[in-house]
């Protein structure tokens, strides 16, 4: 928000610098940005937070000034000369939806004619980068920017009926907004609509079908209240920001309509000539009533850690125009103004008196309590524990979108049988549907390293995917864990050369993180996925339970990512890895000496070697490891056939097993391998 202070200067005396003005304004809660020179005079950049919509015009910030520094407030002339022409006989006002417009106020001005607004006026909004159009238009947006009430200027004989009526929209409804643009409407929405149909889309911009032309001549000026939550609503839908919907979406001042389209009347009498008809039409079908707010003197003090004089509370307060006046028992009552929408409980309150009393006068202390143990939930445990596994092993934490491309989430295999959740109103064209996977978004992260000749990468995520249901309005939400890494294993020295990465660096970092998160007993199962190299991509189980994937990344991937070395990736499920977390044993070095023999076998192509480990653990007695050592295809292997090489390691914790006894159990595993796989020694 921009505040010209020559212009601000018209509602409260400023005697400060404008230095000294910005640190009073920033130490008061309202945060000067900026401080610049435009059109020749100082303007302030303001921060003005959601809550308080009041301080988006020059009149709110006045009142700020005039609280902090005690001085009268001016505000803007609106003594009107009327004609004898009644509004009644030239218009009417309907609400058919008072929930969205709790209140509509109108004026009518005659024979106005359309020309530049006065030089002073043209330059104070072109400082604060309104850009200068015609008196009319430059009118409704000076007291917009004036009083904080958006204001809608419609040619009167534009009007079917020339009356207003103010409705939901249909199913479907098209309207052309001023803008040029044709917008389909929902029942949602709020429109503004004369005799046949919509002129403008109520709080949000007006419609091309009544907008004030160089031949118009007579007007209806629109000063009304909206519900922000309707005007929120429509405006994101659409994607249609404008100065009006930013002042609706966070509240107006019910009470201040009529001051703003009589100021509004005023300044284009002043202007632009005319006649202003007589009376205001104000339809008011849901009045908001006074509103007060009870608080506690004695509760300030003791709340801000301060001793605050009485004197000075009360004083505080009836400078921001909250008018206290006493109650029973200690209590006193304040009045809240239509333009303070924050104001909600006696906490508001105290708020209010610190900003003026002032922050910098309230001593620092150290808040003094009993900590209580808090016990941290098993997710949060294992995604510590996966956190520092993997950071250990040289991986960086990435946080990425979870919007992502519909296109790149199918052709990465991750479209499933359920549609994924779709936004209404993505941030832009490739961040369109939730994720289904955390992949997207951090092969986008590999890429722009590569992109910036950083090759050698490694990077994870921990974060939630949304998989839809059938049958149900909202999505499973899954916390999962996926890392990306490229490169080389090892870069070239004068004693080595450069080792490339491979499946294996992939799969030992994915089996380093589940011993870390205490997940020993896993297999893994070759699978066909589309993101995967096919041979190069895993399942990984554990007890039946589907764990997640890993593997090197399909050439096709690397291509349209633009990844040129070799790349793996994994994701597993982290509810999964919660639940599968086993209790380690432990068993003292056995003292015995271990006796080891090696076994080659030949078995079928299609057999997984881990099934022929296991099964040479389950038939071996006194067999405490086996490691595959060896795979042969090719020249003297029969066609279909492979040949495997195990080292089997016996022991006995109690004794020295003798070689006949490692022969005779050797022979009993041989005859368990040929009985059910057919194996045959090599």
């Amino acid at each position: 928000m921009k505040i010209n202070i020559d212009w601000l200067s018209d509602y409260v005396e400023i005697k400060e610098t404008p230095e000294e003005l910005a640190q009073a304004l920033t130490m008061a809660g309202l945060e000067v940005e900026g401080i610049e020179k435009a059109e020749g005079d100082t303007v302030f950049e303001l921060g003005v937070t959601p809550n308080r919509p009041d301080w988006l015009s020059h009149v709110g910030v006045a009142r700020e000034v005039g609280a902090i520094f005690s001085r009268e407030i001016r505000m803007p002339e609106t003594d009107l000369v009327e004609e004898e022409v009644d509004i009644r006989a030239m218009t009417s006002i309907e609400i058919e939806n008072p929930e969205g417009c709790p209140r509509y106020s109108a004026r009518v001005v005659l024979g106005v004619k359309l020309g530049p607004s006065p030089e002073k006026v043209a330059k104070r909004l072109e400082s604060v980068g309104v850009r200068a159009i015609s008196n009319v238009v430059d009118a409704t947006n000076y007291v917009m920017l004036e009083l904080g009430q958006p204001l809608h200027a419609f040619d009167y004989h534009r009007l079917s009926e020339n009356r207003i009526v103010v409705r939901k929209a249909y199913k479907d409804e098209v309207m052309e907004t001023l803008d040029g643009q044709r917008r389909t409407l929902e029942t949602s929405d709020l429109l503004i609509c004369d005799g046949l149909g919509s002129v403008a889309l109520a709080g949000i911009m007006g419609g091309l079908n009544s907008e004030v032309m160089e031949n118009t001549h007579d007007l209806l000026l629109e000063s009304a209240c909206f519900d922000p939550s309707t005007i929120r609503r429509s405006s994101k839908r659409l994607g249609l920001s404008t100065e009006a919907s930013y002042r609706f979406e966070r509240g107006t001042d019910p009470e201040g309509t009529v001051l703003a389209v009589d100021r509004l009347a005023f300044l284009i009498r002043e202007w632009a000539g005319g006649k202003v008809c007589q009376g205001v039409w104000d339809s008011h079908p849901v009045p908001e009533g006074p509103r007060s707010l009870s608080f506690r003197v004695e509760r300030v003090s003791r709340f801000l850690g301060v001793e605050v004089p009485d004197k000075e509370i009360l004083g505080a307060l009836e400078r921001l125009g909250l008018a206290p006046s006493e109650g029973k028992e200690g209590t006193w009552t304040i009045e809240i103004p239509g333009f303070r929408r924050d104001l909600a409980r006696e906490e508001d309150v105290i708020e209010e008196v610190a900003r003026i009393f002032g922050y910098d006068r309230i001593p620092v202390t150290l808040p003094v309590g009993r900590t209580v143990p808090v016990k941290t939930s098993a997710m949060k445990s294992r995604r510590e524990t996966a956190r520092n596994v993997l950071e250990g092993l040289g991986f960086s934490e990435a946080v990425t979108y979870t919007f992502v491309s519909r296109e790149e989430q199918e052709d990465l295999g991750f479209a499933g049988d359920t549609p994924p959740v779709t936004l209404m109103n993505p941030i832009s064209d490739d961040m369109t549907v939730m994720r289904k996977s955390l992949l997207p978004g951090l092969l986008r992260a590999l890429k722009t390293n590569i992109s910036r000749r950083v090759s050698d990468v490694r990077l994870y995520e921990a974060g939630r995917i949304f998989l839809p249901l059938k049958g149900e309005v909202l999505p499973r939400e899954r916390h999962a864990l996926a890392g990306v890494m490229s490169g080389v294993r090892s870069e070239k020295t004068w004693y080595r050369n450069e080792e490339q990465g491979d499946f294996f660096d992939i799969k030992g970092a994915v089996q380093t993180l589940l011993d870390g998160m205490d997940i020993f007993k896993t297999t893994l199962e070759e699978v066909d996925h589309p993101c995967l190299q096919p041979g190069q991509g895993v399942g990984i189980m554990s007890g039946g339970d589907f764990l997640g994937i890993m593997g090197t990344l399909h050439p096709e991937v690397r291509e349209k990512y633009r990844i040129r070395e070799w790349a793996g990736c994994f994701e597993l499920d982290l509810e999964e890895l919660v639940n599968k977390k086993q209790e380690k044993t432990y068993r003292s070095i056995g003292q015995y000496p271990f006796l080891l023999r090696d076994l080659a076998v030949l078995v079928p192509r299609e057999i997984p070697a881990r099934r022929i480990e296991d099964a040479i653990l389950a038939a071996g007695k006194d067999l405490e490891a086996v490691r595959l050592f060896d795979l042969y295809e090719g020249k003297g292997i029969q066609e279909g056939l492979k040949s495997l090489a195990f080292s089997l390691a016996y022991r006995r914790c109690d004794r020295t097993l003798t070689d006949e006894e490692v022969d005779g159990n050797l022979e009993a595993v041989v005859a368990a391998l040929k009985k059910e796989f057919g194996a045959r020694l090599r």
